[in-house]
């Protein structure tokens, strides 16, 4: 969570964090007043259990030396005084010592178990003491000394107990005074850095808070300048006082800038066309990223190099002399040429510039025509060949009409039965023609029909022999095809249709007294529900065959065999395409593998009758015949 904090504000909270720190600096305090406390506690017990131990230890001896002095020389009885100065006022004082010295180690872990022991010896050596004052009365003689030796080593063992004790807590004594007086030091040293961090903070804080504001002040300014110059600002200030608040709007003016700048450059740098400015010596000065699209050089590889060197080799003096008269006439021109691009091919494009004296430097878009190109060339080739194919037979219809008209011919002898047969043959190609025409506009529009159900595969391929029988005899080409029991699931007319193109197109292509064969297998095909079988249908024929950069754009509109070519210009170059759309409006695929001097195989598989009739009726197929570049 962001506090919403002023300059008041801040100020208020610096004044409350040095408040804080002193109460800190004050705990701190407390601890060493504490932990000073405590070592002079540790001094004092040790001192307690010292003089306890040394006063039961004089207790012992006094009431030791008091019996012997009783039982040797004064052998006073039992309650007189001078029996009790000497002895009995001794023995009295152990258990009340003894229970002092128990209740100063009672929290000792480790002396605690001596101290025990030392109150066991002692009360036996009392006991013993008792038990020697009877014997003393009674004056057995052998007894007093058993008991007189055994309280001597009872005496010996609590001396030596006591003796540890005293040892040990001597030690802790020495151990604990110069912690003690260490503590005192710190205290007075802990004062001295209590207020010596007071000011310091005070200072400190005080000119952090002056310099924040200096600096960010700072901050602005420098903002200011880069953002005239041009160069990126530093990152927006963070916090929502007056400060931060007018650096934020200043970002937001200078991102507007920014973007609009953006936009600019993502025109340039996703443009489709090379966008490059050029200067007086015809070298680029800038270049798009487009370029390595279009030419396949990067920006960084043209950059310094002349214009001309990309353009095609008999074209650069035209080039370069066009050029000048733009820088010379500083108006806008547009100019078609040829590049090579980075792999050796050849584009057409269209410049179009503009010189620009302030910059000195000539602003250039290359547009790639290559495509409009080739469409117009097509395009010409196209109504040529429409042109010829629709001339040739109505030529051909005309003359025989006028002949007749002219009583030249007679429908019942053989010339004018002759006539009427070409008159004929001339009028199927120009319907030929329009279908065709008609046809792969449906293809494209998806408006062709199909009705798709059980077909014998014989029977497709006998109507479709059937159909181009008088064009092979015509040609001197015989057909081969050795029938086979296959049941598909097809569209019986449109599948006709496509077998009739493709061997027309072998029979076209074929040299005289050659055979064109159909071959028809069962095959198994890999797709994406498995393996299925499938029928596949061949057409192979023995012609000059196929280059294998045309096989890549054979089945495209309008595509035919090169113009060095003598039968180039016969058929629309409309069948391949159409037989592919037919094709795959039954879920089929079509291919040709074909070897120059050696012939072409074209095939296409469609799917095996399975039992079931799909897409029965006249609902139009969804296809789409591939459209020629």
């Amino acid at each position: 969570m962001k506090w919403k904090l002023t300059l008041r504000q801040k100020g208020l909270l610096v004044v409350a964090f040095l408040l804080g720190f002193e109460l800190m600096l004050l705990g701190g305090f407390s601890y060493l007043l504490h932990d000073a406390q405590m070592q002079i506690d540790r001094l004092q017990h040790a001192q307690q259990v010292i003089s306890s131990l040394q006063r039961l230890s004089t207790l012992r001896e006094k009431a030791t030396n008091g019996l012997i002095v009783q039982i040797q020389f004064y052998k006073d009885p039992p309650g007189t005084r001078r029996y009790y100065e000497t002895f009995q006022k001794h023995v009295d004082g152990v258990p009340a010592e003894l229970a002092t010295l128990h209740e100063l180690l009672k929290d000792d872990a480790v002396n605690r178990f001596k101290a025990e022991e030392l109150e066991r010896v002692c009360r036996a050596g009392m006991d013993a003491i008792q038990e020697e004052r009877k014997i003393y009365s009674m004056k057995e003689s052998l007894q007093e000394k058993i008991i007189i030796a055994r309280l001597s080593s009872v005496m010996f063992h609590a001396s030596r107990l006591t003796d540890n004790l005293v040892d040990y807590y001597t030690k802790i004594e020495k151990d604990i005074s110069p912690i003690e007086e260490q503590s005192r030091a710190r205290l007075e040293q802990a004062v001295w850095a209590i207020m010596v961090l007071n000011i310091g903070l005070a200072i400190a804080v005080g000119q952090l808070f002056v310099r924040g504001i200096t600096r960010r002040l700072a901050v602005l300014t420098e903002n200011s300048h880069k953002l005239a110059a041009g160069i990126p600002l530093n990152p927006a200030m963070v916090g929502y006082d007056e400060i931060a608040i007018l650096d934020n709007v200043f970002h937001r003016m200078a991102g507007t800038l920014a973007e609009s700048a953006r936009k600019e450059r993502a025109i340039i740098e996703h443009a489709v066309d090379v966008i490059c400015s050029i200067d007086s010596d015809l070298k680029f000065l800038a270049v798009n990223p487009a370029a390595e699209t279009v030419l396949g050089y990067k920006p960084e590889e043209m950059v310094g190099t002349r214009c001309v060197e990309y353009v095609l080799a008999e074209e650069k003096e035209k080039t370069t002399t066009a050029l000048k008269n733009i820088i010379r006439d500083q108006a806008v021109h547009q100019l078609e040429t040829r590049l090579v691009q980075k792999n050796g091919s050849v584009i057409d494009v269209l410049w179009s510039m503009q010189w620009s004296a302030e910059e000195h430097a000539l602003f250039c878009v290359v547009h790639d025509i290559s495509g409009s190109k080739e469409i117009e060339r097509m395009k010409q080739e196209f109504i040529s060949m429409v042109s010829h194919d629709l001339r040739t037979p109505l030529s051909a219809i005309q003359g025989s009409i006028e002949l007749f008209k002219e009583g030249m011919y007679d429908s019942k002898d053989e010339s004018g039965k002759s006539a009427l047969q070409k008159m004929y043959l001339s009028t199927n190609r120009l319907l030929s023609l329009v279908n065709d025409l008609l046809d792969i506009e449906k293809l494209e529009a998806g408006k062709m029909v199909k009705d798709l159900r059980r077909t014998d595969l014989n029977e497709v391929i006998k109507k479709s022999i059937g159909s181009v029988a008088g064009f092979a005899e015509v040609h001197d080409v015989s057909i081969e095809y050795r029938e086979q029991e296959i049941s598909i699931l097809a569209d019986e007319d449109r599948l006709v249709q496509a077998v009739v193109n493709l061997l027309s197109n072998a029979i076209k292509f074929s040299r005289a007294q050659a055979t064109v064969c159909v071959e028809t297998e069962v095959v198994e095909e890999r797709n994406e529900g498995g393996i299925a079988s499938c029928c596949e249908v061949r057409i192979v024929d023995s012609g000059r065959g196929i280059s294998e950069d045309k096989v890549k754009t054979l089945f495209q509109r309008y595509s035919q065999a090169e113009k060095s070519d003598n039968k180039r210009g016969v058929g629309t170059g409309l069948g391949l395409a159409i037989s592919k759309a037919i094709v795959e409006c039954h879920n089929g695929t079509i291919g040709v593998s074909s070897k120059v001097d050696k012939g072409s195989t074209f095939w296409f598989r469609i799917p095996l009758f399975d039992g079931t009739e799909s897409q029965s009726g006249s609902r139009p197929a969804a296809i789409k015949a591939q459209s020629g570049n």
